[in-house]
Order: structure tokens, then sequence, then C-alpha cells
């Protein structure tokens, strides 16, 4: 039997990397960082991009035709299609690893660079399952690595003002928070013929413990099977929610400081056609206790809606997808470049609070500047994690079509049929590292 991410492998294999030795030496503020950057296309190439100024001494991407962009960029680098191999022969020379894989091979390759020492920068949202997010986050925390998560809005200018505004107290106390998105999932069939892809399908899976199939896709744009419409089938990804979440679910997070949820309840339904059965309409319930001078706060996302908040007493032109504040004296909603207050009669006598929060050195910029000066980054593992566990157990409480509580110390809920969710097997081959 192949092993399954439980919470007694979570705290082995925890125990594992908090032994680990750290091999990141410390360097001057001017010297580069060496890095291995896994997945270099795609959202791979952005992430390649953002740290292309540093000393990128291997890659690893498991389609060499598609890789051959970076290869020509970075022809000193060493290359290998699988990233097991890039520890194993590259290791002692770099000090960081970026991971720009698709979300079912993120966990295995950001904790071996963490067990050997590395500092990660990581993809959103951060993991496949609620039980590697945790497992990722806890490992990061104890063995003192430099992270980040590529939630880069975060870095943006109207982020910031929001988190000031909602900060000072000018809308009041607030309870209630609508987040909202207009992207859906993208059907596509499965076919037994031979599979399109022309790189080594067993790599691109990884510790997924799925036989790959072949899809056709109603609408593959730019993209061909597997690559991008992965992420609309449960074996490989999490549908609208995990895609985007992370990215929105953020300004809350930051602006009223939220902790875990302790329930989360999901509807939803599938209304397109095709073999995939991620919701194309959503809803999520959370419910988040007090933190400090904050009063409990009720958070609902919903997908498959456009400029709308859920409960649609109220549209918000321009807002296609946004988040929605409800404070007792007003109201803010905010997408990734512009706010907007509510009413008209709070609007016209709002001044803006003080800029507190200084502008970012760009989100990758920021990672290497923290594994350069010792210093910490704003979606480091700590503070990403909770927020990446937060939106996969919306996942976890739809697949489990019950309303869940949620034992954050203990990593479970009150419901065994949803626990199934939390975790995944790992192929034979593709284990997690033991020491």
């Amino acid at each position: 039997m192949t092993p399954r991410l439980t919470r007694r492998r979570f705290l082995a294999a925890s125990s594992v990397a908090l032994a680990a030795p750290m091999f990141v030496r410390a360097r001057n503020a001017n010297e580069k960082v060496s890095l291995a950057v896994i997945g270099v296309t795609n959202r791979g190439a952005a992430n390649l991009a953002g740290v292309a100024d540093e000393n990128v001494v291997a890659l690893c991407d498991v389609d060499e035709s598609n890789a051959a962009a970076a290869r020509r960029q970075f022809p000193k680098a060493t290359f290998v299609t699988d990233y097991r191999k890039l520890f194993d022969k590259a290791a002692s020379t770099f000090d960081a690893v970026v991971v720009s894989t698709p979300d079912h091979n993120h966990c295995l390759p950001a904790m071996i660079g963490m067990t050997l020492g590395k500092h990660v920068y990581c993809e959103k949202p951060l993991a496949h399952s609620v039980n590697e997010v945790r497992l990722m986050r806890q490992t990061a925390i104890m063995g003192k690595r430099v992270t980040q998560m590529g939630t880069q809005i975060h870095a943006g200018e109207n982020y910031r003002r929001v988190v000031e505004i909602v900060q000072s107290g000018v809308l009041g106390p607030i309870k209630r928070v609508h987040v909202w998105n207009s992207s859906g999932p993208v059907g596509g069939k499965k076919t037994r013929t031979a599979p399109s892809a022309k790189f080594d399908l067993d790599l691109w899976l990884g510790p997924a413990p799925v036989e790959f199939f072949e899809v056709k896709v109603d609408k593959p744009g730019n993209y061909t099977w597997p690559q991008f419409h992965w992420r609309w089938w449960w074996e490989f990804g999490g549908g609208t929610l995990a895609d985007l979440g992370c990215h929105y679910i953020d300004l809350p997070f930051w602006a009223l400081g939220l902790s875990v949820p302790t329930t989360i309840a999901a509807t939803g339904k599938k209304t397109y056609s095709g073999d995939n059965d991620v919701p194309d309409e959503m809803r999520v319930d959370y419910h988040f206790p007090p933190v400090a001078n904050q009063p409990g706060v009720h958070l609902t996302w919903s997908h498959g809606v456009t400029g709308v908040d859920p409960e649609g007493k109220e549209t918000y032109p321009g807002f296609g997808s946004a988040v929605l504040f409800e404070g007792e004296k007003g109201k803010l909603v905010a997408d990734y470049g512009k706010y907007k207050l509510l009413p008209e009669e709070f609007a016209k006598d709002f001044k803006p609070p003080p800029v507190t929060i200084p502008p970012s050195l760009g989100h990758h910029k920021e990672w290497l500047e923290a594994i350069r000066t010792g210093g910490k980054t704003t979606c480091n593992f700590d503070y990403s994690g909770v927020l990446a566990e937060t939106v996969l157990l919306g996942n976890v409480a739809y697949r489990a079509g019950k309303e869940l509580t949620w034992d954050s110390k203990n990593g479970k809920t009150n419901v065994s049929a949803a626990d199934v969710f939390l975790g995944r097997e790992y192929r034979k081959g593709w284990e997690l590292p033991r020491g």
C-alpha cells in the first residue's frame, strides 16, 4: 500500500525536518543567491524572470522542448527533467529553490529542499492537500527556512492601501466579508487515445497515485493537455478555489489578521459538460474566531458569479472579482488594482489614513533579500500556510458534503468521511524525505 500523508506521517516527517542540518551559509548583502528553479515555463517562466538577476545554477522541467528558452538564457545551469535528480546531482551548488510545478508536485520538492537546508519560494496554494500544506508550514518554521508563497498581488500598492484603511478602524468593526470570483473551470473529456504530450508523463505525475489519462479539453486556449488545465481535475488541482482563493482571500487575512477557521460549509454544482467534476458554481462559508481586538468574522467565498455579493442584494459594477468588507460604519470593495468606499454619503467625507506599509521591493526580491539579510517575508509559509490551509478546507467541505468543524491543533475535522480529503497517497519512489 502506498503511503498516505496522515497526521502520523506529518509528525514523523516534521521531526526529520527539524533534525536536518542547515547547509545554507551566511552571505554578504551584495552577494547573489544561488538558485535552482523547478518548472520554467508558463507560471514558472514568470517566476524565473523574477529571480533572473541572481545566480541561477540549476533548472528542472519535465518538458525539455518547452524549457529550451530557459536553457538558452542560462546555458551554464545544470538541467534535469526529474527534480529528485536535481537534488541528488546539484544540491551542493544552490542555496534556495523556486517551485513552479502543478499543485500535485509542490510539496515533495519543497520538502526535499527544506530538509536539505534550502530556502523555498513556492507557488500558491502551497500544495495539493491540507496535510501537505501543514507539513510545509511546520517544516519551514522548525527549520527557520526563508520562504515565500507565490501570491504576487500581495506586493501591490492597492492591497497595502486597503489594509491601512481597514486597520485604521474607519469602517468600524468588521464581522462580514464577501469574496467573489467570476472565473470558472474548463470542461474536458477523457479519451482512450495515446497521450499527446511528448515528455515523460511518469515524471509529470510525480507522487500522484493515479495513471495518466489523456483529455480533450473543450476550450484549450493556448495550452495543450495537461498544461494549465490539470487544475480542473481533483487528481492534480483544486478547481477555481485552489487556483485563485489564495490571491483574493489574502486581502482579508492580512487586513483582519485572521487565523484558521473554526467551521467551514460549502455548496456548489457543476453545470458544464466534462468528465472533470470540480464545481463551476461554488459557495464556501468560513467562520473565524475573534483575534486580538477584532470580532469573529463570517467570510463567504463564491465563484461562478460576477460583480454581486453572494446574498444577491447589491451589485458592484467594475468589480467582477473582488473582496467586500462590511463594517458597522461603512463598506469597502476592492480588487487587485482599485478600491471603492460605500455608501456615497460615507465615502464623501473619507480621508485616507497615513501610509504606514512601505512599498514592496517586489515579491521575488523580498524573498531574495530576506535570504541575504536573515529578514522576514510577508508571505512566508507561517502566514501563507494558514491562508492556504483555509482555502483548501473549502474544497474538503465541498467534497464531503457536510459542514465541518476544524480542529487545527490535531489536524482533523468532526467528520471522518471528510478527513480522507485532507491528505492523499504517495506513489512508491516518490515518498517524502525520511532522513
